[in-house]
């Protein structure tokens, strides 16, 4: 099949409106292996706009050249709800205003149990045969979903378009950070090679997070039948959150830098043939890939470091420094003290480990996660099936 682009069109929200999400599909459908990846579901996180453009013209040459051996969908712009959400110049774009509100990346839809009523009685001994009868299941199980909103046809959609694939990449980033990714537990391995490719130095790995956010709900049927069949049970989809940096890391150098770096990875997963070299395909060699760097912290591990007060916040480290806990890693400075000389509050680190991402807006709020750090330790605080917040 040549590379489609198709326009899945959104309910009607109001009238006289419609919105689209455009999905760009290259390779035969049903080949494998299948990877999808999708951008700004968050809609105020921009990176990985400019990154799928950038490795659609990519993958546009390797089309060309008959190059594409499994199938590909990238939906550039996931979440066209959110940004429409502008009010003078600022995007918004985190949580919906309908539907009930919430957080665009938490309480997806989970199908795990449903699928596992579908085909209890058709599971057999061979794990090929039942991939191909769980990713029926799910496409069935998707078909029952509401979509009376905009926003429940939005997930529907995304879901229908990723969740039979190999691999699932959402691509969002941070306020200032190094990049990094959140993945399962299960997948440090098999991801290390993309993290190394993209020259990320922190994975942050978890076994559950209890946000329901997209990367997760598409592996979540899988661990869910895991649980009952064991072995017999593959892992149907390996998925992954990738932070792209920092909310304005936006360039051409940096888009082809990741885009080359993604499309080397979808050679290594046998999904384009040949090698990358200076943007075009060539035979593979894998010997020159080095991951060495990426090193794994805990979920659970990871510290937020709180605004003590609200005011204005100004950091002494650094993104990618080292602390301890207990060292002093900025200051917010509270504008409404009386005594200005005794109006700086101290951020203190509560473990050792690397500070790698922080908030880009300098005027805090009390009690705001100001700061993120990796560690090593699990944190009394961080309580497994709550590692997120909105």
């Amino acid at each position: 099949m040549p590379y489609q682009i198709f326009s899945h069109v959104l309910p009607s929200a109001s009238l006289g409106t419609q919105r689209i999400i455009k999905a760009h599909h290259f390779g035969v459908q049903g080949a494998r292996p299948k990877v999808y990846l999708q951008a700004g579901l968050h809609a105020d996180e921009w990176p990985g706009f400019l990154l799928l453009n950038t490795l659609l013209k990519h993958l546009k040459k390797a089309d060309e050249a008959g190059l594409i051996q499994g199938e590909i969908v990238i939906v550039p712009v996931a979440n066209p709800i959110g940004l429409a959400q502008n009010f003078h110049g600022y995007v918004p774009g985190r949580f919906a205003f309908s539907d009930g509100g919430g957080n665009f990346n938490r309480n997806w839809p989970q199908i795990g149990q449903q699928v596992a009523k579908r085909i209890q009685s058709s599971i057999t001994g061979d794990v090929e045969e039942n991939k191909v009868l769980v990713r029926e299941a799910i496409r069935e199980e998707l078909k029952q979903l509401p979509d009376m909103t905009e926003l429940q046809g939005m997930k529907k959609t995304l879901l229908a378009l990723s969740m039979d694939a190999d691999e699932v990449l959402d691509l969002h980033c941070s306020g200032e950070a190094m990049l990094h990714g959140y993945l399962p537990q299960e997948f440090e391995d098999y991801f290390k090679p993309l993290l190394g490719l993209l020259g990320a130095k922190v994975g942050l790995s978890e076994l559950e997070t209890g946000a329901a956010s997209f990367d997760e709900t598409n592996v979540s049927v899988w661990r869910e039948l895991k649980g009952h069949y064991a072995h017999l049970i593959p892992w149907g989809c390996r998925s992954m959150t990738i932070e792209l940096r920092g909310e304005n890391d936006i360039s051409d150098e940096v888009a082809e830098h990741d885009a080359k770096a993604l499309l080397e990875y979808l050679v290594l997963r046998g999904v384009v043939h040949g090698e990358v070299s200076q943007g075009e395909v060539t035979q593979d060699d894998s010997s020159k890939r080095d991951d060495s760097a990426v090193v794994y912290y805990p979920l659970d591990a990871m510290d937020l470091v709180k605004a003590p007060c609200a005011g204005i916040v100004c950091y002494s480290k650094q993104i990618g420094d080292e602390v301890e806990a207990g060292e002093v890693i900025g200051e917010v400075v509270n504008l409404m003290e009386d005594d200005v000389t005794t109006s700086r509050y101290p951020l203190v680190a509560r473990t050792n480990g690397v500070l790698f991402a922080r908030y880009q807006r300098r005027l805090v709020m009390c009690g705001e996660s100001v700061a993120k750090i990796a560690g090593r330790e699990h944190l009394a605080y961080r309580e497994i099936g709550r590692l997120f917040e909105d």
